[in-house]
């Protein structure tokens, strides 16, 4: 009795709804649908069963290749972030002045030498008197940006600050901070 009186209520449910009869076979059939699915994706589950030596296989290429990534990451990052070398200088102005005027020498060198790229050995550029040649010793400086760095600075009578690199066209704080350990100041 109970089972009929349900049945009756979930018909009259069902009319108030005015579902048509296509319509309530298609839910029904999407229901029978997703029932099975759920049934089928419960008792099919996939189950990893590896070997122990397979295991291990494939955790030791895991290892190379995780090995040979970091490498060459590393690689990359000594390539376009190199550590700064900067010469610690003392307080007095003698020293500085001194270590400036034998860099100065080094800096004068000849124009192959130059376009060879940077040296090892900490150099130093003045930017009010730099060649293009010696300013592009300076990492992340290249013909086109020396080249402005000239042009702004005969348009402008020379640099007053360091900081007035900023104005040049492409040359950005964190350029400018790559670069500052680098330049001198002298008119």
């Amino acid at each position: 009795m109970k089972f009929n009186n349900l049945k009756r209520k979930a018909f009259f449910w069902i009319e108030k709804l005015q579902i048509s009869r296509k319509e309530r076979l298609a839910f029904s059939l999407m229901l029978v649908i997703l029932t099975l699915i759920l049934l089928g994706n419960a008792v099919l589950t996939n189950s990893f069963n590896y070997e122990k030596e397979q295991y291990d296989q494939l955790l030791v290429e895991f290892e190379k290749r995780s090995a040979l990534i970091e490498k060459e990451q590393n690689a990359l990052e000594e390539k376009y972030n190199p550590a700064l070398a900067v010469n610690e200088m003392d307080d007095t102005n003698e020293p500085a002045k001194a270590e400036k005027a034998s860099i100065g020498e080094t800096n004068t060198s000849s124009t192959q030498e130059a376009e060879a790229g940077p040296k090892p050995e900490t150099i130093f550029v003045n930017i009010n008197s730099g060649t293009s040649a010696q300013l592009q010793t300076l990492d992340g400086i290249g013909p086109a940006y020396a080249q402005r760095i000239i042009e702004y600075r005969e348009a402008n009578d020379g640099f007053d600050s360091i900081d007035e690199l900023l104005n040049v066209r492409g040359i950005g704080p964190v350029r400018l901070e790559n670069v500052r350990p680098y330049i001198i100041l002298d008119d």
